[in-house]
């Protein structure tokens, strides 16, 4: 199997006004061809940091501090800037953002968005470019394209916009697409409607996806691999079978019970005790060891290092010798 895209030890800083801290810490893992790895975890975990950094859309105050990031077999961290913005975004990888009208522009229409995409890295005519927008439009169920083509964002639905955002990905035929909490705002069922696009496109264009969520719902629906990101941090990885089968770090197993299921009897869900830390204020050791009830005296003082059990990668004491132990 082809990996299109692999990231190594990333790591992002962040300026704040208390000083410098790590959003993400030597994060890495790789996607196949024509396969979807979903990454999960809270808000603040890493997730869309991690995403926006390989896009190269870190804000202002932030940096990537190291690791590399290669596309097709190049590490795009050691290209010029222009080239990566050139060859690389838009065209080999391109991102669906969680919300359509703050990244579509409300001044333009529909269509004029989407050929601009495809005339910014393609070599053709705008009719040429027109066809393809509107041949793109029809593929993601866009009705009475021609008519959209005209329309301005805020004259179409929000499952709509969404479809528009990712035609918008779609024109350039990229080899990995990151979809960045695409289904967020929207109703149940635009949001199956969404998802089951996102599957076709993938075996049709052959496409990879790395799927942004925090709902575990999804992920089982869609994902091939599942990464559940804590604090910065990677700390479980696998095949989504067993992830979803056997957890193994207290934070996924947290996350799963969280779901809800029809054999619950319980009114109210169970939850994970407290809540992801500020960038500014992570404890010591294990980060997660607070909101821990397997918490072990060393998980206060050391950060646990990443050990094989069975097909899953997982950061936690409880595995030191690749099989649970319970201290």
């Amino acid at each position: 199997m082809k990996t299109v895209l692999e990231v190594k030890d990333l790591s992002v800083r962040f300026k704040t006004e208390e000083g410098s801290f790590h959003a993400i810490e030597k994060v890495s893992f790789d996607v196949q061809e024509q396969k979807t790895l979903a990454i999960v975890g809270e808000s603040g975990s890493g997730k869309s940091v991690t995403s926006l950094a390989i896009m190269q859309l870190i804000a202002e105050n932030g940096s990537i501090t190291g690791g590399e990031i290669f596309i097709d077999g190049e590490d795009i961290l050691k290209m010029p800037r222009k080239q990566v913005q050139h060859s690389i975004l838009g065209k080999k990888i391109s991102m669906i953002f969680q919300e359509p009208m703050t990244a579509l522009n409300p001044i333009l229409k529909i269509g004029d968005q989407i050929m601009e995409s495809i005339l910014e890295h393609q070599k053709m005519d705008k009719s040429e470019a027109r066809r393809i927008a509107l041949q793109t439009l029809k593929q993601v169920g866009i009705p009475s394209p021609e008519q959209r083509f005209k329309q301005y964002p805020h004259e179409l639905s929000g499952g709509m916009r969404q479809r528009v955002m990712i035609a918008m990905g779609l024109v350039t035929k990229p080899k990995i697409m990151i979809a960045d909490e695409p289904t967020t705002a929207l109703d149940v069922t635009i949001e199956a409607q969404i998802l089951n696009l996102l599957e076709e496109l993938k075996s049709t264009y052959r496409t990879s996806i790395l799927f942004v969520t925090h709902d575990l719902n999804i992920v089982a629906d869609i994902a091939d691999d599942v990464i559940v990101m804590y604090c910065g941090q990677i700390v479980e990885k696998g095949p989504v079978v067993d992830i979803f089968e056997s957890p193994k770090h207290p934070y996924t197993k947290g996350l799963l019970a969280t779901m809800p299921s029809l054999e619950m009897d319980e009114k109210i869900l169970p939850t994970i005790p407290g809540s992801v830390p500020n960038i500014t204020r992570r404890p010591s050791g294990c980060y997660f060891h607070p909101r821990c009830a397997s918490a072990m005296p060393k998980c206060a003082e050391q950060a646990p290092g990443e050990t094989l059990v069975g097909n899953q990668r997982v950061r936690c004491f409880l595995y030191e010798d690749g099989e649970e132990n319970n201290g």
